[in-house]
């Protein structure tokens, strides 16, 4: 796609990063839901989906998370958008 349409889907994920106060931080994944398809400009939240293991600060800055720890994040975010979209088969 050379252009953003500004086309979304109605459902995703809102993604925040928390610190937990002692040497590490969590990923915090949300199901939200858009309040229109094209240029969705509020987002609302629906269930809390899942929340990673804590991992190190530092190495999360540096992004320097193994390659397995960056796969499981990403094959979560998929799995749960295929899912929010009926798509898992």
């Amino acid at each position: 796609m050379e252009y953003d349409d500004k086309i979304r889907s109605k459902v995703g994920l809102a993604v925040c990063l928390k610190d937990m106060g002692n040497g590490t931080s969590r990923l915090f994944f949300d199901d939200v839901t858009a309040d229109k398809k094209e240029n969705p400009i509020n987002w609302k939240h629906n269930y809390f989906y899942t929340v990673t293991p804590e991992l190190k600060n530092s190495e999360i800055e540096e992004m320097k998370l193994t390659e397995d720890q960056f796969q499981q994040i990403g094959i979560a975010v998929v799995a749960r958008l295929l899912a929010l979209n009926g798509r898992v088969k």
